[in-house]
């Protein structure tokens, strides 16, 4: 059953290494749009823009004729990049909900010391924990006050067949 555990938690793990790094592709994505999309707007708007821009027979300047639509296209842009950037903030949200909290085997042993567990006791209830993931879990899911009662009842009690 251990190996099959353990092949549980790498595949968890895959998965959110695989979200993370999809993750940073769509952020590269997106500013790689973002700066075409300014090259686009420098090198054929802002250019053409001050050539056509024309004087009224009243002195004042005109528009230019793509004005309107470089504006809704760059605003098109912002609404695209607004949306991504939000999913990827819902992303976030669900895999911090969905991941369950993984303890060091650094904080199993600060814990058992702040407990006041002694040596002898806490040596082999450190040893007991760490061997599994899912008693780590338990223990820290206890509350405080019970957790050294919790710790005695897993490491003394008998096991189910």
């Amino acid at each position: 059953m251990d190996w099959q555990e353990n092949s549980e938690d790498d595949e968890d793990e895959n998965w959110v290494l695989n979200w993370d790094r999809r993750r940073q592709m769509a952020v590269a994505q997106v500013l790689c749009y973002v700066i075409y999309a300014m090259y686009m707007r420098h090198a054929y708007y802002d250019r053409d823009l001050v050539d056509q821009s024309t004087t009224s027979l009243n002195g004042k300047k005109r528009k230019a004729p793509g004005d309107d639509a470089c504006k809704r296209e760059f605003e098109g842009i912002r609404d695209a990049i607004k949306n991504v950037a939000e999913a990827i903030r819902e992303g976030n949200a669900i895999i911090k909900r969905g991941q369950s909290l993984v303890y060091s085997e650094e904080e199993v042993f600060a814990e058992l010391v702040k407990m006041g567990v002694g040596k002898k006791l806490r040596y082999k209830a450190y040893t007991f924990l760490t061997e599994d993931a899912a008693r780590v879990r338990a223990f820290f899911g206890c509350p405080i006050d019970e957790r050294r009662n919790f710790l005695l009842h897993l490491m003394y009690s008998p096991q189910d067949p």
